[in-house]
């Protein structure tokens, strides 16, 4: 009875201290950045499909996804009066995207368009046609197309990777290229609903490695509220260790059913606060940072993002203040203190919550750290910050410095070939643990035919050595090199197969006249498609490709009028069947060619 009374006490002398802490502004300094001065680039209220720094797949998200409900086609506009200083037509990443430059020293960024408007829409496509390409990236030399603040630039649209209608917006520093949150610009929907969060995980440490000690799934029962801190009710016992938190935290802006992720949050230990992260700017070469900011191996398993609140060796993101510790706390024994997580959204709305602990006495046969010790047992290692080399029989691994963010041990084994495969198969590590950079790999083909080589490519997989995908690399002096984004099992594989083309067939002359394009499916089985070019009656016409679809489209331009014209002239002094001749090329990256040639009635 006396130390749950004291734990209490502790806690309400904390929570003294701690709501002084926590009662700081939260908000951004909007002072700090121009108001009003950038408008809205879509007609309707701010509506989020995501916040700038969102958890993404491989990197935090660059910028704000704008919800256009679903549809493609509304107008976009230009944010404020400036020029074009970057087009970049791309059929995967931003898609169909313009960048401005503005004189206040920022730009912005308008992604995943459908199509572009006016001047600037006359110039990408006479520029596509004078170098007979659909997808370029040209950044100006000169201040050659300019836009006034409220000039319809484009349509929205789902081109690149795009995994639905939106507008992807950013807005950066014009020198240094770093993205800073659009809310500070005043992007900012209005928003009362506080971020919360709902699992806490807490980590121990050994010399190179991270075990998870406790994971708590949280809901409001387990909590007391006092003041404004929501107060755990059960005291966290735990052995004397070095410990590290991590959370999943949500945040709602226009419901309570829409989960978003968290703007910041902090962590105070011991009534100071020893870790801070807060998504106010980074540069774009720093979204990998994503996959040591979270706890990767449980996201690989579980599919949920546990953000941790302490920092790896080899996490060098620019969005964090810490402690000397790097936000990892040590418990001694005896000691009976709080956690205190603090999460807040770019509007200010906060919750604190505060975790109470007591350590006891450390316990040296701990199941896990003994279950940890014997599975590294025997393995080897990759050092960060170095250059590390892997040598099996026909394997070659090169892992360079900053490739890794902490200390691997690692597997390697050899195992038998496929009857698809062209050399053995090669585990190296697994997929569970992340890459910041991509690393070497080399694996021997000595015994392929020498007509062969050119078509020769590495082949991945991430859990088990069968349905390798290809990876990219070449033949070079007996070994196919490449460069590989993950750990797992690699082999060797040979694409020798072209691309497949199919027209996306018309039922009815009806149909011709309404749709103002010719569609076409092209695919290919391995290495993935390099060019495509596309003749109409021996005349070169720019086609449209949707790579996640598959699909090459060709909307009717001056060469599909010219030729109507023409063909309409023909019909008044005959009576021939006439027919648009479409021929179709399209190559894979191994240099496989699909030819064909479509006939396409005039009606």
């Amino acid at each position: 009875m006396y130390f749950c009374r004291h734990i209490v006490l502790v806690v309400f002398a904390f929570l003294g201290f701690g709501l002084n802490l926590f009662a700081q502004q939260v908000k951004f300094d909007p002072t700090k950045y121009p108001q009003n001065y950038f408008r809205y680039p879509l007609d309707s209220a701010v509506n989020l499909v995501s916040p700038f720094g969102s958890l993404r797949d491989n990197h935090f998200h660059s910028g704000s996804d704008l919800r256009t409900n679903g549809r493609e086609g509304l107008v976009v506009y230009a944010a404020a009066d400036a020029y074009v200083s970057r087009i970049k037509i791309q059929r995967n990443g931003y898609g169909k995207a313009v960048y401005l430059t503005h004189p206040n020293g920022y730009s912005t960024v308008y992604g995943h368009l459908q199509k572009f408007y006016g001047p600037l829409a006359t110039f990408i496509h006479n520029y596509q046609y004078q170098n007979k390409t659909f997808e370029f990236d040209l950044i100006f030399d000169k201040k050659t197309l300019w836009l006034k603040k409220g000039d319809t630039l484009g349509f929205s649209g789902n081109s690149g990777s795009s995994t639905g209608p939106h507008v992807h917006y950013e807005i950066r520093d014009a020198k240094t290229e770093k993205i800073i949150n659009p809310a500070f610009f005043g992007v900012l929907p209005f928003d009362t609903l506080k971020p919360q969060i709902n699992q806490l995980h807490l980590y121990n440490f050994v010399t190179d490695g991270l075990l998870l000690h406790k994971k708590l799934v949280l809901n409001p029962k387990q909590f007391s509220q006092y003041d404004s801190v929501w107060v755990y009710k059960d005291t966290l016992v735990l052995p004397a260790n070095t410990y590290g938190l991590g959370i999943e935290a949500v945040d709602y802006i226009h419901n309570t059913k829409d989960a978003k992720h968290v703007y910041a949050y902090a962590l105070s230990f011991q009534q100071k606060e020893v870790f801070n992260h807060t998504l106010n700017s980074f540069a774009f070469d720093e979204g990998k940072y994503i996959n040591t900011h979270i706890d990767f191996p449980y996201f690989k398993i579980e599919d949920k993002r546990i953000q941790k609140c302490f920092l790896d060796d080899g996490n060098f993101f620019s969005s964090y203040t810490y402690n000397v510790t790097k936000g990892k706390c040590e418990l001694k024994f005896g000691d009976t203190s709080n956690w205190t997580i603090k999460v807040w959204d770019v509007n200010g709305n906060c919750s604190v919550y505060a975790f109470p602990f007591r350590a006891i006495a450390a316990n040296p046969n701990q199941t896990e750290l003994l279950k940890y010790k014997a599975n590294i047992a025997n393995k080897r290692k990759l050092l960060p910050l170095q250059s590390n080399k892997v040598n099996m029989l026909g394997f070659q691994a090169r892992v360079e410095p900053n490739d890794i963010y902490d200390t691997i041990f690692y597997d390697a084994q050899m195992l038998d070939p496929k009857p698809y495969t062209l050399a053995n198969i090669y585990q190296f590590h697994h997929y569970k643990t992340p890459l910041h950079k991509s690393i070497d790999i080399g694996i021997k083909s000595d015994t392929v035919l020498s007509a062969l080589q050119s078509k020769l490519l590495l082949g991945y997989a991430p859990e088990k050595p069968e349905n390798f995908r290809a990876m990219g690399g070449k033949f070079e002096e007996g070994w196919v090199r490449g460069k590989a984004a993950n750990f797992g099992y690699y082999t060797i594989l040979a694409d020798t197969i072209p691309p497949s083309l199919q027209q996306v067939l018309i039922n009815t002359p009806s149909d011709q006249t309404d749709t103002l394009t010719w569609n076409f499916i092209t695919k290919d089985n391995l290495s993935g498609i390099s060019t495509f070019h596309a003749y109409l009656n021996g005349e070169w016409i720019l086609l449209d490709f949707d790579a996640k679809n598959n699909l090459l489209t060709y909307r009717f331009d001056q060469v599909y009028e010219k030729r109507k014209a023409f063909y309409q002239q023909l019909r008044l002094t005959t009576n021939e069947e006439l027919c648009f001749d479409v021929q179709l090329k399209v190559a894979d990256n191994k240099g496989n060619l699909a030819e064909k040639f479509f006939s396409i009635p005039f009606f």
